[in-house]
């Protein structure tokens, strides 16, 4: 995990002992035409250093307690290093204090506290700014209170009680701003407030200027762990409040795979009984989306001689923990603690004769979407013949926050996996849903995408919506993958930057390594794209980097490119971006998607 150290009041003008330069300073400002006020992170810390706390920071016991220190996270929920507070308080310098916060400030952090909010012996501020005895101090409950020069204004926040509990991560994000303040815990945002009695502008200026920013304060007697605390100069975003994944999850070191991967399932022979022979275990966080891909082979002696699945809770089977949320077969049948036989759809279903034999050979694509307590399963057959059997389910399965597992079971049946299409996805937070001018008047090179982070052996998909000025066969998307800095950044480099229309460019860039479907009448290209879906998946295969762009057209029309280049090692992070030029393209945010693989 990169750390970044934070910025100090005079950091432009002074080198610090054990500290580089480039991990300090101001971010470059978002490029393209957008205007002030802009979001901008001033500091970031995740602590995982082995240097300790750094020289800058000042550690201080309370009466009876220890000094702050870093510690290896014993929560085995999170893992990595973080920051403990015992009875003590932890003195940075504000990061902020360099920058000027336009109309609004915030910070982000993660806080773990092993006793309940409402048991604890205080509720002493857990972050707080402080400039001499003024001080903004934000609780774990949710209070926030300000205390200075400018006159007193505090909140309190009624947070839902399962966020109160022991032993759990909780992710805040808080704003305040020249309006009022808002909240957010989770990801969700919980209060977003104006302010009538009180400038708030005041306690902008004094978040901005003040020249401490503290972990604990001078009253905290009790014990606490924080991580990946951010800062921000102006108002923080749905990107900046959306709940990391733990342990990096569907994009970092989440464990999907719990058990040795397997080539096949069950007896060639399609011998092997009923709860016999297993996959297996597939762990899905929540938010996620697990993808599993094989070839279905059958005795053919019953519907349910083919491929079942079990949603279960995160324990082995017959384990303490282990509940069954839902069984589903093939064949539209299932049952388990939630299953509502309801809860099914289904196409090219109907003639079971045909069924049976038709899913001899069959290659079947399973997906089990979580979108909050809901799971969604959908299978789709296609069989040897061309016959396609596509079943949907979904069910409520706990409260939305748990991980669950899932496994394939045999009946009579044998199932050979393909790894390639077994894969995690995470949605990826995308804060830029529209970019370029809605009449295609934008020019090259002044509106962007966000950046897109694909770590190695992921697939990155980004889905959008297309729209042209029709003027040239280049006024549509382009796509530039570069390494993992921001444009014209110290360590910015473009592999290749590829367009729409089979031509590209970049120090990685060769001309030979187009095919492409569909192509051929440009005058039609032109004005097919108009409006057109396109998908596209940045594939990472050790240091190739595969692209595969498909257009579906408002008039059926498919045009497809695929291109792929050599970048780098294949072990680092490298970004991905979109670009304007004379067009317009709304971003399908639902369907930006991040895929690792299962099998490592």
């Amino acid at each position: 995990m990169k750390t970044e150290k934070w910025m100090l009041a005079a950091a432009a003008a002074i080198l610090l002992t054990n500290v580089s330069c480039d991990d300090w300073g101001e971010k470059d400002p978002p490029a393209g035409n957008q205007i002030y006020p802009s979001l901008q992170q001033a500091g970031a810390v995740d602590f995982e250093t082995e240097e300790g706390l750094d020289p800058t920071w000042t550690a201080t016991a309370n009466a009876g307690g220890t000094a702050p220190a870093i510690i290896e996270d014993e929560t085995t929920e999170k893992g990595g290093h973080v920051l403990e507070i015992n009875s003590g308080y932890l003195a940075l310098p504000n990061p902020l204090a360099s920058l000027e916060c336009q109309t609004a400030a915030g910070l982000t952090f993660w806080l773990y506290q092993p006793e309940a909010v409402e048991t604890r012996a205080d509720n002493a501020a857990v972050v707080a700014f402080v400039n001499g005895s003024d001080s903004f101090t934000i609780s774990a409950d949710g209070s926030l209170k300000y205390s200075g020069a400018e006159g007193n204004w505090s909140s309190s926040v009624a947070l839902p009680a399962d966020s109160l509990a022991a032993a759990q991560w909780n992710f805040y994000a808080i704003s305040v701003k020249e309006s009022g303040y808002e909240l957010s815990l989770n990801g969700n945002r919980l209060v977003k407030q104006d302010v009538a009695d009180f400038d708030m502008s005041k306690l902008v200026a004094f978040v901005n200027k003040a020249q401490t920013l503290t972990i604990g304060t001078p009253e905290t007697s009790t014990r606490f762990l924080v991580d990946d605390l951010k800062t921000f100069r102006n108002e923080i975003t749905d990107k900046e409040i959306r709940k990391p994944n733990l342990s990096g999850g569907a994009g970092g070191e989440f464990e999907v795979l719990d058990g040795e991967w397997l080539d096949a399932i069950g007896a060639p022979d399609c011998s092997t009984g009923w709860w016999t022979e297993f996959s297996p275990y597939f762990r899905i966080p929540e938010g996620a989306t697990l993808k599993l891909g094989f070839e279905n082979h059958t005795s053919g002696g019953g519907n349910w001689n083919n491929w079942n699945l079990c949603v279960a809770t995160d324990d082995v089977r017959g384990g303490g923990d282990y509940y069954e949320y839902f069984v589903v077969r093939s064949d539209l049948y299932g049952w388990g603690g939630s299953y509502n036989g309801d809860n099914w759809t289904n196409e090219g279903y109907g003639d079971w004769d045909a069924f049976r034999a038709d899913m001899e050979g069959a290659q079947v694509d399973l997906t089990i979407q979580r979108l909050g307590a809901e799971i969604y399963v959908t299978a789709e057959a296609v069989c040897p013949n061309g016959n396609v059997y596509k079943e949907m389910f979904h069910a409520t399965c706990g409260d939305g926050k748990q991980i669950v597992r899932a496994f394939l079971i045999v009946d009579g049946s044998h199932l050979k996996m393909d790894a390639s299409r077994c894969m995690l996805a995470s949605q990826v937070p995308v804060e830029t849903k529209t970019i370029g001018a809605a009449d295609c008047s934008t020019g090259w090179w002044t509106e962007f995408s966000d950046y897109f982070q694909i770590t190695p052996g992921a697939t990155l998909q980004l889905k959008l919506e297309n729209h042209t000025s029709g003027g040239g066969n280049w006024n549509n998307w382009n796509l530039c993958v570069c390494t993992d800095d921001e444009r014209g950044g110290g360590d910015y480099y473009e592999y290749f930057v590829v367009r729409s229309d089979l031509y590209g460019w970049g120090g990685q860039y060769n001309g030979d390594n187009w095919t492409n479907e569909g192509y051929g009448d440009w005058d039609a290209f032109r004005a097919d794209m108009e409006g057109a879906d396109v998908t596209i998946n940045i594939q990472r295969v050790g240091a190739e980097v595969y692209v595969t762009a498909t257009a579906v057209c408002p008039n059926g029309n498919v045009y497809k490119e695929m291109f792929h280049a050599t970048c780098g090692d294949g072990k680092q992070i490298v970004r991905a971006f979109l670009i304007c030029d004379g067009s317009h393209l709304k971003m399908d945010t639902d369907n930006c998607l991040l895929f690792v693989p299962v099998k490592k």
